[in-house]
């Protein structure tokens, strides 16, 4: 069974929205975009945990901005094999697939329908099909200690309700024995000398409180005096060569709290019923190593579907791409990109490829992406913003190296998962093997507006700009279509430098600052862009160390613009009219 599409109408920030999931699947997106809700909504069909209130919404429930007096969620199952769900759901299974949906109008019950199809969708009477299946969910605000304490006990009683009847009768042996051993340690304890003493005064005030005190003394005991409710009561530890430790961190709890959770689940694993698993936000506490590897974890060790949310890029460069959704704000209302229904995410993912690392995926979370060539152009431009009091990370705005010239799959990324974008790269100047020179810059720009299907049609100066000249200098025909070629390329979202960032700057109001930076002569651009490139990452950040406040001399230059068009591009995304 496979629940492969999920269709939200009018719930809390989702208007009309289909999501579609994998066996695993991975819901991404910025803190309240809607992933909790996402989870929330699956679970008014499918979590035996909530009660009939539960399910009988609030007003708040409803979706605000469109004014919704009714909520429709819908489950798309296909692939439905297993005899149980066959005969609980009989006649609304047909060729393996089921819909599931819940109705709730404002002040009236909620209902629950069935079918294989749209037009079969009948009423059910009740949520007695939980019975057969239902969701295992772990939330974001999971105690730990109490979980453990808890689930300790659920655990031991699972366990103990699968034994044969041999082993139980070992056990009962076993416990008998333990009992034996614990009286001789309680009357041990009740030996020591320091025991006695600490406990003789509270006898004989017990004794003089009430006759009923006389012949009963307190004692201390090793935790319990009988065995059966200190084997009902044992506490979780680590193992070691030491002996036994006490829990420790959050980190380490919390992968205890899953690991405990899982094997619940493994052990509670039966034909009769067919589960299915969500869990928020598993990271907590853990070490990017641990993130990792807790995602294979999670994915390889339930027997059933999955689906996680996160916030970790570690995370989600563990999950494939057809197994990747994007929550995102548009015009206040929730949005999805997912995988499994589109092509164009899992090609642009597939060409991703080997670049899909910690930094590259954090993409994933981002409202906004700003590419540059390299290093040295991250760490200005993320200082030219920050000087000019532009707040990227309030705006979730990534600045982001694909580390060369590989723009391409970096753009299919953003355009799959619908996340705006814009780039900078050098206006190059290559030599062919005639010696001609052209500009390889507007060539690339060309390359990836055709390569990524981008909205642009490319100008007639185009044609001219392609001329190959001789010689050292530019001839001004080519210089002039170049200049409007740049201009032109704006629109596409692609960023062209005059030549490079080292000369571009150069030769911008920041020429000054520079040369007595470099203790170099005003008159001399080349050496001055000489010292630039050499090292450019490193002396990039040793000069914004020392000359950072400088930078608002850029404020109305060329080179701040796609820091501009990238944070209006975000405000008109999330925001209406981006206010």
């Amino acid at each position: 069974m496979l629940i492969y599409r999920v269709h939200i109408k009018g719930f809390r920030n989702y208007e009309d929205e289909n999501i579609f999931l994998n066996s695993s699947s991975l819901i991404i997106g910025s803190n309240d975009v809607g992933k909790t809700n996402f989870i929330y909504a699956l679970r008014l069909l499918f979590d035996r945990s909530l009660s009939e209130n539960d399910l009988d919404l609030l007003d708040s429930d409803f979706n605000a901005y469109s004014h919704s007096n009714k909520v429709e969620i819908t489950a798309y199952l296909k692939e439905i094999e297993e005899d149980c769900l066959l005969s609980e759901f009989k006649g609304h299974i047909k060729n393996g697939k089921l819909i599931l949906r819940y109705i709730k109008e404002k002040n009236e019950d909620y209902i629950l329908q069935a079918g294989f199809s749209e037009e079969t969708m009948k009423e059910l009477q009740s949520r007695s099909y939980l019975r057969r299946l239902n969701m295992q969910y772990v939330d974001t605000n999971r105690n730990l200690y109490a979980y453990l304490r808890k689930e300790r006990q659920n655990l031991l009683l699972i366990s103990q309700e699968l034994l044969s009847d041999e082993e139980k009768n070992d056990d009962r042996t076993k416990t008998a024995e333990i009992q034996k051993n614990l009286d001789s340690i309680n009357q041990q304890i009740s030996s020591l000398n320091y025991i006695k003493g600490a406990l003789k005064n509270v006898n004989e005030q017990l004794s003089s409180l009430s006759v009923e005190n006389k012949d009963q003394n307190v004692q201390f005991v090793a935790g319990h005096n009988d065995a059966e409710k200190m084997l009902s009561d044992v506490a979780l530890s680590y193992s070691s060569e030491e002996g036994p430790l006490t829990l420790g961190g959050d980190g380490r709890n919390n992968q205890i709290y899953l690991a405990t959770w899982i094997a619940k689940q493994q052990i509670k694993n039966t034909p009769d019923h067919v589960t299915f698993y969500a869990i928020e936000e598993p990271e907590a506490h853990l070490h990017p190593h641990q993130q990792r590897k807790l995602a294979q974890y999670l994915t390889n060790s339930l027997n059933g579907q999955v689906i996680v949310t996160s916030h970790s890029p570690q995370i989600a460069q563990e999950f494939k791409a057809k197994n990747i959704i994007r929550l995102y704000f548009k015009n206040k209302y929730t949005h999805a990109a997912s995988g499994p229904e589109d092509e164009q995410i899992k090609n642009s993912f597939d060409d991703f490829g080997y670049r899909l690392n910690a930094m590259s995926a954090e993409i994933f979370f981002s409202y906004g992406v700003f590419l540059v060539e390299g290093t040295s152009e991250v760490i200005f431009y993320k200082a030219l913003a920050k000087e000019n009091k532009i707040d990227l990370d309030r705006l979730n705005i990534s600045i982001l190296s694909v580390e060369g010239i590989g723009f391409k799959s970096y753009i299919k990324v953003c355009k799959a998962l619908n996340i705006p974008w814009v780039l900078r790269t050098d206006n190059d100047v290559f030599k062919n093997t005639q010696n001609e020179s052209y500009y390889a810059g507007i060539n690339r720009a060309i390359g990836i507006i055709k390569g990524c299907n981008l909205n642009y049609d490319v100008p007639s100066v185009y044609q001219n700009e392609c001329k190959k000249w001789s010689g050292n200098s530019v001839p001004s025909d080519i210089k002039d279509s170049n200049d409007k070629m740049r201009e032109s390329l704006k629109n596409a979202g692609i960023y062209m430098s005059k030549m490079d960032l080292e000369n571009d700057l150069a030769k911008s109001n920041l020429n000054d600052t520079l040369n007595d930076y470099y203790d170099i002569q005003e008159s001399d651009v080349a050496k001055l862009v000489s010292e630039m490139q050499k090292r450019k990452a490193e002396n990039m950040f040793k000069f914004i160390q020392k000359e950072h406040s400088n930078l608002v001399k850029l404020q109305n230059d060329e080179l701040i613009e796609p820091i501009f068009d990238i944070v209006n591009k975000v405000k008109n995304q999330v925001q209406p009219n981006g206010k």
